[in-house]
C-alpha cells in the first residue's frame, strides 16, 4: 500500500467518529425536526400522522393572538438591541482598555470572563444574593432608606435580569476583541502616536477598522441568535418565570423541557413548526445585517 493511501486511511479513521456524530446528532436531529413539523401525535395510540401545514397555521394564530408571545418577541428584540448597542460597545471599550494594559487591566479581564469560568447556576445564585440582599443592605446603611430586592421589585426585575444577560456575554467578546487588537501592527500605532493621535482617535480610526471583521462576526451571531438567547431566565426561575419576563428563547426551551419531562410527544410537532417559522424570520434578517455591515463598513470598497 502506498504511503499516500495509508495517510488517507489514517485521516479518514480519525475523522470517522466526529463525522458520524455530526451526521447523527446534527443533520439527523434537524432533519427529523423538519419532518416533525408536518406531523401530529395521537395521545391514545401514541402514533403520528401527517397533518400538512396545520402546525404552522396554529403557530401563526398563536403569534397573532397570544399576549405572552407578543411580550416574548418584544423582549427578544430588546435583548438583541441592548446586546448590540451596549454589550458590544462596552465590550469594545473594555477590550481596548485591556489591550492598552492600563491600570487593573488584568483584573477587568478576569472579572469579565468570570461568568464563563464559573457554573451558570453558581453565578446566578451569587448575583441573586447581591441584588436582593447586598444592595438593599448597603442602601439602608448608607442612606437609611429601606428598599426591596431588585429581583423582588416588579419594576426592576426585568432590567436586573437583562443586565446579567449582557454582562455574561462580555467574556467571549472581550477575549476575542483583545486578541484581534493585539494583531494590529505596532508600527502603525507608533506612527500615529508620533503624529500626536489621541487614544480616542486611535480607537476610532485605527483599532475599530482593524478589527472590523471580528465585530461583524459577533454582530451576525447576535442577530442569528435573537430567538435562541434565553437571557439566562431558566437559571433564574426554571420553568416558573413570569410572562412579563418571557422571551422566545426561554419559551422554546421551557416548553421543550416540559414536553421532555412529561414524556409526551404531543408538543414536539408544534415546537418544531414554531422553530421553522422563527428560522424563516431570522435567516433573512441575518443575511441583510451581514450584507449591510460588509457593504457600508470601513473595509468596504
Amino acid at each position: 500500500m502506498k504511503r499516500k493511501t495509508k495517510r488517507a486511511i489514517f485521516y479518514w479513521l480519525i475523522l470517522a467518529l466526529p463525522l458520524l456524530q455530526f451526521a447523527i446528532f446534527y443533520i439527523g436531529v434537524n432533519f427529523n425536526s423538519l419532518l416533525l413539523a408536518f406531523r401530529q401525535y395521537d395521545v391514545l395510540s401514541n402514533a403520528s400522522s401527517f397533518v400538512g401545514l396545520d402546525n404552522f397555521a396554529q403557530v401563526l394564530r398563536d403569534i397573532r393572538q397570544m399576549e405572552y408571545l407578543h411580550i416574548a418577541f418584544r423582549n427578544s428584540l430588546l435583548l438583541c438591541v441592548v446586546n448590540l448597542l451596549f454589550g458590544t460597545g462596552l465590550a469594545l471599550l473594555f477590550s481596548f482598555y485591556i489591550y492598552k494594559k492600563r491600570l487593573f487591566a488584568g483584573a477587568f479581564k478576569i472579572f469579565l470572563f468570570m461568568p464563563h469560568i464559573i457554573s451558570a447556576v453558581i453565578m446566578v445564585t451569587i448575583y441573586k444574593f447581591f441584588v436582593d440582599r447586598a444592595i438593599p443592605y448597603f442602601v439602608e446603611q448608607l442612606f437609611s432608606v429601606e428598599m426591596s430586592g431588585l429581583l423582588a421589585n416588579p419594576d426592576t426585575v426585568f432590567g436586573t435580569v437583562l443586565f446579567f444577560a449582557v454582562w455574561v456575554s462580555f467574556g467571549t467578546q472581550t477575549i476575542m476583541y483583545t486578541g484581534a487588537m493585539s494583531g494590529i501592527s505596532d508600527s502603525v500605532v507608533e506612527a500615529a502616536r508620533m503624529d500626536g493621535i489621541t487614544p480616542l482617535r486611535e480607537f476610532w480610526y485605527i483599532t475599530l477598522p482593524s478589527i472590523y471583521p471580528t465585530i461583524v462576526t459577533f454582530v451576525i451571531v447576535c442577530v442569528a441568535g435573537i430567538f435562541t438567547n434565553q437571557m439566562q431566565l431558566y437559571s433564574f426561575y426554571g420553568q416558573n418565570a413570569e410572562y412579563k419576563l418571557y422571551n422566545i428563547g426561554y419559551f422554546l426551551y421551557s416548553e421543550t423541557q416540559s414536553a421532555s419531562g412529561s414524556g409526551s410527544y404531543m408538543r414536539y410537532p408544534y415546537l418544531s413548526a414554531f422553530g421553522l417559522v422563527l428560522t424563516c424570520i431570522a435567516v433573512p434578517l441575518t443575511l441583510i445585517v451581514r450584507w449591510a455591515m460588509n457593504k457600508f463598513g470601513p473595509k468596504a470598497d
